[in-house]
């Protein structure tokens, strides 16, 4: 059976995901996974970002631990941002990666990239950030329907969703359920296989790198762009809802710093 590789993690922190990933082995997986048909090729699309890795702006309200209803609320990024404006909260994941290069949780640029290249037709001009808080039924519940709202109105025809953690690949799964129930396609890159067999999101990728590194090391725009790549493929390639499909990249960067 494949397992997710917790190897790079601080030992700790492999103790604590390995029983975690048993936890999801021993769990009947979701059934009635929704499934929103994806009709158009992804030339002719206009794709959408969901970012859970808690970016938000210099200037924006920071995301915090204290799970208030500012930390449920989305930081909406537009496409032009100032790059070094960008920042995170980390809620179960090590940023140092993402600080020396927001591509490997945020791949807005390798996106424009494949754009420019003519594989996908538009990308939506706002980027939704979140941190990846699903307690409050209702404050995250408020969220899902802003979003839907939102990307409805913008006529986005696909949404990629991009965790980088247990807790946020754990969220991930619950936008793509909701917005797929709501006919919008989903695809979401994930890195706990274990979570993602149990929970079936309708379209899901896994890549087997640590939390907090889900298009691999800082700067590496070939393989950033290959594994984006891949997971877009996801939109028109998936036919059977709540399948996992594993995408064939092996971590080489060594271990992750402790957090």
């Amino acid at each position: 059976m494949r397992k997710t590789d917790f190897s790079p993690l601080p030992e700790r922190k492999q103790l604590l995901y390995e029983q975690m990933a048993r936890s999801y082995r021993t769990q009947e997986r979701q059934k009635n996974t929704p499934w929103a048909p994806f009709e158009k090729r992804l030339i002719e699309s206009k794709i959408a970002i969901i970012s859970i890795a808690g970016a938000y702006l210099n200037g924006q309200k920071p995301f915090t631990n204290r799970e208030t209803e500012s930390d449920y609320q989305c930081r909406e990024i537009p496409l032009n941002f100032n790059r070094e404006d960008l920042r995170f909260f980390a809620t179960d994941w090590e940023p140092s990666e993402a600080l020396a290069d927001y591509n490997v949780v945020l791949p807005i640029d390798r996106l424009v990239l494949l754009q420019k290249e003519g594989m996908i037709g538009k990308i939506h001009e706002t980027i939704i950030s979140i941190a990846g808080f699903t307690k409050s039924i209702k404050m995250f519940g408020k969220f899902l329907t802003k979003t839907y709202d939102t990307l409805k109105k913008a006529e986005v025809d696909g949404v990629l969703i991009l965790p980088c953690s247990a807790q946020t690949s754990a969220a991930a799964c619950q936008v793509a359920n909701y917005l797929e129930k709501k006919e919008l396609p989903t695809v979401i890159l994930t890195t706990f296989y274990e979570q993602a067999l149990a929970l079936a999101p309708p379209r899901c990728a896994f890549i087997n790198f640590p939390f907090g590194r889900p298009f691999g090391k800082a700067n590496h725009v070939t393989l950033h762009t290959a594994i984006l790549r891949d997971t877009l493929r996801l939109f028109e390639k998936a036919k059977t809802p709540g399948e996992v499909i594993c995408l064939s990249y092996i971590w080489s960067f060594g271990t992750v710093p402790n957090w």
